[in-house]
């Protein structure tokens, strides 16, 4: 009997060797595969990291260290301070009030601004009386924001010479007796407006101002 116990005790020791074997060759590749997944979530991270720092360093966005340089505000143009704002502001509005009330009075009367524009021999009138009302209600909001300013600048300037050239001067005589001014004086002013803002632009109280500001900032990171 005690010669089968002490096989059987070497058996079973034999067995738990062999158990412990396989157990930590089965564990290493485990810690090896841990290590790695570890160093690739460690070089995602890094990776990602770079790429935010990248990107807030192109948006100019990246916290201010000691090597940073604080660049000086990019200058404003005369236009944009506050002088030249708020008359150019004021011109904005007058303008934006006279196409406005135009061209709400153009589209609720539009059978009136029909028969008119076919007694100067406009052809299509009905089409060009529709045109017209929304053209000038879209330039005036344009105007009183200060968005796209020099383009709708233009459009009122090209609309007041057209308007002078094919209908007030056109058919008439300029100067009429008994009657104060001359014929078309009213969109003389209003062209010679809009060629002004073309000129000088929208000035600073305006959506268009910010968006040359921010450019100027912009570029000097560049």
């Amino acid at each position: 009997m005690n010669g089968n116990d002490e096989e059987e005790t070497v058996n079973i020791g034999a067995a738990a060797a062999q158990a412990r074997t396989q157990s930590e060759t089965k564990v290493l590749p485990d810690a090896d595969a841990a290590a790695a997944e570890a160093q690739r979530q460690a070089d995602d991270a890094r990776i990602r990291q770079e790429e935010r720092e990248a990107r807030q360093k192109a948006l100019g966005t990246v916290p201010a260290t000691e090597d940073d340089v604080t660049l000086p505000p990019p200058e404003r143009p005369y236009n944009d301070k506050f002088l030249g704002s708020i008359g150019l502001f004021l011109l904005r509005l007058a303008l934006a009030a006279i196409l406005g009330v135009r061209g709400v009075q153009v589209l609720f009367d539009i059978d009136s601004t029909t028969n008119w524009l076919t007694d100067y021999r406009v052809p299509q009138p009905g089409i060009v009386a529709w045109a017209l009302g929304l053209v000038l209600v879209v330039i005036a909001a344009m105007l009183l924001i200060g968005f796209g300013v020099r383009l709708s600048a233009i459009l009122t300037a090209a609309l007041g010479i057209a308007l002078l050239v094919f209908v007030r001067w056109g058919y008439d005589p300029v100067f009429v007796k008994g009657q104060a001014g001359f014929v078309g004086d009213w969109d003389v002013l209003v062209a010679a407006a809009g060629l002004t803002l073309v000129f000088l632009g929208s000035g600073g109280w305006a959506i268009d101002a910010a968006m040359r500001y921010d450019r100027a900032r912009r570029k000097q990171y560049q």
